[in-house]
């Protein structure tokens, strides 16, 4: 009976250590089933999806919408420089490249350049805004930056400032003082220069000259201001020139004959009024 018993024990022990055998290739033939299903399924899709972003980049630009105030900006070039871009992909479409290009035009300041789904593209310009003429063809704008249109842009009677290379800033922040200071004699600058040597002349809306040198000139420029408000405002308009540059007194250059409140004893009547030094700039 014993006998038996052990044989079929080592019978049952050789079945079950068959199963196991048997268990282990089928197990690692699903391990490896199932990593390879998840790579084709990602092939499947990312071809799927490669192939509906080609489908998206091929949709034609239709619309061109361009946004912004302008008051002097050639619409009709902006035109040109969109249309070639019309029937572009959507995605293909070069939009720092039409930034660029936009940006070329004068009177363009800023340019922003965006997609919209499906067919469309929006443009946003700001425009130039000139706030003194500088030379002869040129103007600066509220950053003291410099712009050239082609032609004189119409109905604007600006100021004018003048000076050397690269002094676009310090012309632009003198003028301000400047007319800030003069603001109490109610006279306006209708030319503001710096020469070579750093010195500082105003041609006020009246047709006067102000010549403040080098030195002191928002001093000098304030002192101006109080004589034309105040005991000389109602000759002001007879003055052809203040020189400012002498380090004790002013040279005064009149339109005609000197009014007589104002003409030093034994002076003749187109004589500046003398000073102890000369200009000292």
């Amino acid at each position: 009976m014993s006998a038996l018993l052990l044989r079929m024990s080592g019978h049952a022990g050789s079945r079950r250590g068959a199963t196991r055998r048997g268990a282990q290739p089928r197990a690692a033939r699903a391990a490896w089933l199932v990593p390879a299903l998840i790579v084709a399924l990602l092939l499947a899709a990312g071809e799927m999806g490669f192939s509906a972003l080609r489908e998206v980049a091929n949709v034609p630009i239709k619309q061109v919408t361009v946004n912004g105030d302008f008051r002097f900006l050639d619409k009709a070039r902006v035109e040109e420089i969109m249309l070639p871009h019309l029937g572009t992909g959507y995605f293909m479409v070069d939009l720092a490249g039409i930034r660029d290009d936009l940006k070329q035009l004068p009177m363009v300041h800023e340019v922003t350049v965006r997609r919209a789904w499906p067919d469309r593209l929006m443009v946003f310009i700001t425009e130039q805004v000139p706030v003194l003429r500088l030379g002869e063809d040129a103007y600066l704008n509220p950053y003291a930056e410099v712009f050239r249109p082609a032609a004189a842009l119409p109905g604007l009677e600006l100021p004018l400032v003048e000076g050397p290379a690269g002094s676009e800033k310090l012309l632009l922040d003198r003028f301000d003082a400047f007319a800030e200071l003069l603001e109490p004699s109610g006279l306006r600058i209708a030319r503001l220069a710096l020469d070579g040597k750093h010195a500082w002349r105003i041609t006020l809306d009246n047709g006067s000259e102000l010549l403040l040198g080098r030195r002191e000139v928002e001093r000098k420029a304030r002192i101006v201001s109080r004589l034309l408000a105040g005991e000389w405002a109602a000759d002001r308009d007879r003055i052809e020139r203040l020189d400012m540059r002498y380090s004790n007194g002013v040279a005064v250059a009149w339109k005609g004959e000197a009014p007589r409140a104002h003409r030093p004893e034994g002076t003749a009547a187109a004589d500046p009024v003398p000073a102890a030094r000369p200009p000292n700039q």
